[in-house]
């Protein structure tokens, strides 16, 4: 199997991830969350950025630290910390040296770079087909308060107290940790989906969990063989919702994962509509699922591929499952379809789906791989993508006009902006899905944009942060800001601070005017 399937699995974690800001009025100095809140759209108020910074330049830094060898995490801000995902290839902990393949979560302070501790998490043993080696932690965890919760590549969704070991207690059921000393991180419990569930992820475990109530909801991750051939466990569930005190399951949906078609990379997330609390999930068999958030009634379904579309196991169909994350906006969910950046940028279709639907709102009803017949219960509002049959939206007949992506769309001042893998950056109107401007990043793009102070902000794997104005024309802002390596996860923006990962290195660098 190649490298760039992992990527697909790093990507995953950040694929609905919004790039985020904080704004400095508010008061407010964290992003607690991939997309910042469980709408997913991290959109929120910022003063003016000055963008005229080189990340080369030591005097434009507040500081610079070492993550592992690769990484594929979001960096989360909450409570003056920092936490993201790497490998273990910077050895923070004696105990564990980098020689040693481990997937962690490292804890920084926020003011100094400083680290404070790593959760380390062991190798499942049967390799790649479940857990890539060198991947390590690719999913983002939630905080709320004193206690973050986090899906580890040993597909386990893990509840930890954020002080570590640093505050002198072991907090929690789980009182017999391998590493229990300052520098480590401090268990309250575990759920291990693989072993309680029977969940058996494809290549890596990664979803981004939310917190709503006092429950925390996330994808399990279950996929298809190694050979993708079959289903594994096809009786496992897709999506759990979760007591976020004792990691009780409180509600599951299993009927998904006998219709896995690949991988269930996806994250959750959560608006409210007509007064109820509802989940999405986007599903591994390439429909996305809203749910009462409380008790797990089902609302409404939607498929987003054409019903004559079809499946290839080799990623030459254009069957598509999901990846991204969708966002919630006005009563609507904006999301599009993916797959394996193995399987290259095949055709995709971007929709936003008025989210007050009951049953099956798709746009079409039919058998898959059929022509389909207009569904008189559809909620689609507007769909983008499929081919250019004529030429006459991409200037050449036969051309895609959107393909598959990884990424979460970002939506301000009536504009959607989203990226597709190939790095093509697309603007839409949100009310009609008229396309107003395309962009060529040059580069495979995995992050999804950020949108303050006017801005599109998007970073690339060649290590390149794009930069451009919100705006129905396109018109750049600055040249493209290089950094070290590849930038596969989303920056954050807290008190004026820009705090973004590449590969192997954490930033944080002063943006205020």
């Amino acid at each position: 199997m190649a490298a760039p399937r992992l990527v697909t699995i790093r990507a995953s974690l950040m694929l609905g991830l919004v790039m985020t800001i904080v704004s400095r009025s508010s008061g407010a100095a964290d992003w607690p969350m991939a997309g910042g809140t469980p709408q997913r759209n991290g959109l929120p108020a910022a003063g003016p950025i000055d963008v005229d910074f080189d990340p080369e330049n030591p005097d434009d830094l507040r500081w610079k630290v070492k993550l592992g060898s690769q990484s594929y995490g979001n960096p989360i801000i909450a409570d003056g910390k920092v936490f993201v995902g790497s490998n273990n290839g910077a050895g923070y902990r004696p105990k564990h040296p980098a020689k040693e393949d481990r997937g962690v979560l490292l804890c920084f302070d926020l003011a100094s770079g400083e680290f404070l501790w790593q959760l380390t998490r062991n190798k499942l043993i049967e390799g790649e087909a479940l857990d890539w080696p060198t991947v390590g932690i690719c999913s983002s965890p939630c905080v709320e308060g004193d206690r973050a919760w986090l899906v580890t590549n040993r597909c386990e969704l893990i509840c930890l107290d954020t002080e570590g070991f640093a505050d002198g207690e072991n907090d929690g059921a789980v009182t017999d940790e391998t590493d229990a000393e300052v520098g480590d991180a401090d268990i309250v419990w575990v759920l291990d989906m693989k072993e309680s569930l029977g969940v058996l992820p494809h290549n890596l475990a990664t979803s981004n969990p939310l917190v709503h109530g006092d429950l925390v909801f996330t994808l399990t991750c279950n996929g298809v063989d190694e050979r993708h051939e079959s289903i594994p466990a096809p009786d496992a569930p897709s999506f759990v919702a979760v007591d976020k005190r004792t990691g009780e399951v409180r509600w599951q949906v299993s009927e998904v994962s006998s219709r896995v078609l690949h991988g269930q990379w996806a994250s959750p997330a959560l608006g409210i509509v007509d007064g109820v609390a509802q989940v999405v999930f986007p599903g591994g068999d390439g429909w996305v699922y809203a749910y009462v958030a409380e008790t797990g009634e089902e609302l409404w379904r939607c498929d987003l591929n054409p019903k004559a579309s079809r499946w290839d196991p080799q990623g030459r169909g254009d069957r598509n499952p999901i990846v991204a994350t969708p966002i919630f906006v006005d009563g609507s969910v904006v999301i599009a379809v993916g797959d394996d950046p193995e399987y290259g940028d095949g055709v995709g279709h971007l929709y936003r789906i008025d989210a007050n639907g009951r049953g099956d709102v798709s746009a079409e009803l039919g058998a898959e791989g059929t022509p389909g017949t207009p569904n008189p219960n559809s909620k689609v509002r507007w769909h983008y993508g499929g081919i250019d049959a004529d030429g006459s939206l991409t200037g050449k007949k036969g051309e895609s006009i959107f393909r598959r992506t990884i990424a979460a769309a970002a939506v301000a001042d009536g504009l959607v902006v989203i990226p597709d893998f190939s790095g093509r950056v697309h603007c839409v109107d949100f009310a009609t899905g008229e396309r107003y401007w395309e962009d060529d990043l040059l580069g495979a793009v995995w992050a999804s944009p950020l949108i303050a102070d006017g801005k599109i902000f998007l970073a690339d794997e060649n290590g390149q942060l794009w930069i451009r104005k919100l705006a129905k024309e396109l018109e750049p802002v600055r040249d493209e800001i290089l950094f070290d390596s590849a930038i596969y996860g989303n920056p954050a923006l807290v008190d004026d601070l820009l705090v973004i990962a590449d590969r192997s290195n954490l930033y944080a660098i002063p943006v205020g005017r």
